[in-house]
């Protein structure tokens, strides 16, 4: 009976990750975790028997991808930097699944110009404008390269990364969409697996959770490529009302969140409220379920996973048409809204909840595309295949 070789890292999508591997091929899988300090308790992923814990060091690193056999096969959870040494060291007929994050994409130089995931207030809010931090962030790029070349005798992370994804058999992701533009932008022959993190049973544990008021939902992170400041742009010209902008800012960098908040508390004193803080998901999913009307301003792939939660949820939910995942719940028949062509003054229905057959029509929708059953279902034909070839 073949293993199925895992290497991640300490986050949340792992326990998803494991709990479907472990359904469709039980007693198969081995999770390699790289972690900082072995001896540190975990933050998200729950451990068992099939679990090892690997130091991110590079010895260490490159002894694990030595310790596979050529004919196994070996699925990343991302790609980081230590991540990808491990797979640049693999034995050359050893089979890749590399199940895609966003941030090996979306994040590298090399791949995806920040000019084509910000808009253009964004930009010269955090980095046109600012001679200081263009030459600081320049020489942080140079000495980093000089860094890994003279300590390390090896890549800088953006280049071990990309070396490391042109190496991939497959690319892991929902949807074509996402994965016809990686395809095009790192120029392989790498096939696509079709594969979620998020059955939607684990997304949403109460099935019948729904959204209960007409508040807004604005962006995932306080990262740039949310676009929060166009966003305010268009905003500003709706009929908020009383209507509360939540705005999830706990997770990225503290000095957009610094920004963000500031602008948005001045432009809409008596609608923001910004969640600085973490919290825990019982607690999110109370100001989830106030959000009626979702505004996801990314200009690609992110917060997948709250998009679809808030759908599943009966929300409405405008998108950039730039989004792959924009395009991707129009060709299957879901209900969402364009933030160019429906988020605007002239639209009368623009904060007009979703009625209840377009909220069923979604979840049905929903469920035949991510529900537990069909994902594990494709993944065993899809590995069943690849084992077969391998």
């Amino acid at each position: 009976m073949k293993k199925i070789i895992h290497i991640a890292s300490d986050e949340k999508f792992i326990n998803s990750a494991y709990w479907q591997f472990s359904k469709a091929f039980p007693n198969q899988n081995i999770f390699y975790l790289l972690v900082d300090c072995p001896d540190k308790e975990l933050k998200y992923v729950e451990i068992n028997e099939d679990f090892i814990l690997v130091k991110n060091k590079l010895k260490e690193i490159k002894d694990l991808a030595k310790s596979f056999s050529h004919d196994e096969i070996v699925c990343f959870h991302g790609l980081d930097y230590f991540r990808s040494i491990v797979l640049v060291n693999l034995p050359k007929s050893t089979t890749i699944i590399w199940f895609l994050w966003g941030m090996e994409i979306h994040n590298n130089a090399n791949i995806v110009s920040k000019n084509n995931t910000l808009g253009s207030l964004t930009y010269a809010t955090f980095y046109a404008n600012s001679k200081k931090e263009i030459i600081l962030t320049r020489f942080k790029d140079l000495f980093r390269q000089f860094f890994y070349k003279i300590t390390l005798r090896g890549d800088s992370p953006q280049n071990a990364i990309y070396k490391a994804i042109r190496k991939a058999n497959y690319c892991g992701i929902l949807y074509q969409e996402e994965f016809q533009f990686i395809k095009q932008k790192i120029e392989t022959d790498i096939k696509y697996f079709k594969f979620s993190y998020y059955p939607i049973e684990l997304m949403v544990r109460d099935n019948n959770s729904m959204v209960t008021s007409d508040n807004i939902l604005l962006g995932n992170s306080a990262s740039e490529s949310n676009n929060h400041l166009e966003a305010f742009e268009i905003l500003q010209n709706l009929p908020l009302r009383k209507r509360k902008i939540i705005t999830p800012l706990s997770y990225g960098k503290p000095i957009y969140q610094k920004v963000i908040v500031e602008k948005g508390e001045k432009l809409f004193p008596k609608n923001l409220q910004p969640l600085l803080d973490f919290m825990p998901l019982h607690e999110y999913n109370t100001y989830l379920k106030q959000c009626g009307i979702v505004i996801m301003n990314h200009y690609r792939q992110q917060a997948v996973g709250n998009v679809l939660t808030m759908l599943w949820m009966g929300a409405k939910v405008y998108l950039d048409e730039r989004n792959s995942l924009y395009t991707y719940l129009i060709r299957i028949g879901i209900i969402v809204f364009s933030i160019q062509k429906d988020l605007n003054s002239n639209n009368p229905t623009v904060f007009l909840l979703l009625d209840h057959l377009e909220r069923e029509k979604n979840r049905q929708i929903l469920q035949f595309e991510i529900g537990q059953d069909k994902l594990l279902d494709e993944l065993k034909k899809q590995m069943d295949v690849i084992m077969n070839e391998s």
